[in-house]
């Protein structure tokens, strides 16, 4: 296959490239600067979103990835919040106006969203049928994100990928949550009821490609593990792990002054299961969170 990636050079881009690579598959990547990044055999680097117009560089595409977006692990200021919905939003529609441009529209569209579409909630169980409950502003983000990708569905096979809290040891919100425990006094972070909707790196890549390959996968599906946990077990689990202790409590308020809105992240959460990823038969690498912790940290 021919597959043209939007942000595919973060973290489950950069592994789904990597992956397709390995199977034969040829990869363009859409960026906004394609001068200081080196082609390769399999890859290509193609200007996008700076008002050229990328499909002219594009042949035969089979599938298109929408992975593109502002980082959500910075300050949510006023302008970075616009930044954050303004880039899915305008990186979609493009995605959208490119697939509306080929001689052939590709066979599947995959365009990412995140479980903040389903908003917060400490007692409820979602999957992918499920209505929002409490909105905040992640929700809006996803909710006005994923009204864009559906109008490819005219167009394509569409995929919509709710992705949920991706583990890596290196980028991501698990460095920053495994710190205090390395260094000895990690803790339960908030009320500890707060539920963690997590997924392995490579279990992430794995079924974006599986969504790519198998016609079966159609609207949407939950990209996280079957095994959501509290951040008390969470927690402790990570301790475990690591061999470290679990004690000290990290009370919500804190965060809020250190981090502002932006500590939503880890002091909210909702508990949201793979039904119909399951359903579509995809089996994981990583089920339960001991075995993706042994895996990172091994």
């Amino acid at each position: 296959m021919h597959v043209v990636i939007s942000g595919g050079t973060g973290l489950a881009g950069s592994i789904l490239t990597r992956k397709l690579t390995e199977k034969g598959h040829t990869v363009t990547i859409l960026t906004r600067n394609s001068e200081n990044k080196q082609n390769e055999p399999s890859v290509q680097y193609v200007n996008w979103l700076d008002g050229s117009h990328p499909e002219k560089s594009l042949e035969n595409v089979d599938a298109i990835v929408n992975l593109a977006g502002a980082s959500i692990s910075k300050a949510w200021t006023r302008d970075h919040k616009k930044a954050i919905l303004n880039s899915r939003i305008d990186a979609t529609r493009e995605c959208v106006r490119i697939m509306k441009s080929l001689p052939k529209a590709p066979s599947v569209f995959f365009s990412t969203s995140a479980i903040g579409y389903y908003g917060i909630s400490e007692t409820k169980t979602f999957d992918e049928s499920s209505r929002p409950a409490e909105p905040y502003f992640l929700q809006e983000v996803c909710m006005e994100w994923e009204k864009e990708a559906e109008k490819a569905d005219d167009l394509t096979r569409l995929v919509i990928g709710r992705m949920g809290l991706i583990l890596d040891k290196s980028t991501g919100a698990l460095p920053k949550m495994m710190l205090p425990y390395r260094l000895g006094f990690g803790g339960p972070i908030g009320n500890g009821k707060q539920w963690y909707s997590w997924v392995h790196h490579e279990d992430a890549a794995e079924m974006i490609l599986y969504a790519l390959l198998n016609e079966q996968c159609r609207g949407v599906m939950n990209l996280t593990a079957p095994e959501p946990l509290q951040m008390k077990d969470f927690g402790k689990t990570m301790g475990t792990v690591l061999k470290r202790p679990h004690w000290l409590p990290v009370p919500g308020f804190m965060l809020r002054l250190m981090l502002g809105e932006m500590s939503d992240l880890v002091v909210k959460g909702q508990r949201v299961v793979p039904t119909q990823t399951e359903q579509f038969g995809y089996t994981y690498h990583y089920p339960t969170l001991e075995s993706a912790l042994d895996d990172i940290f091994k």
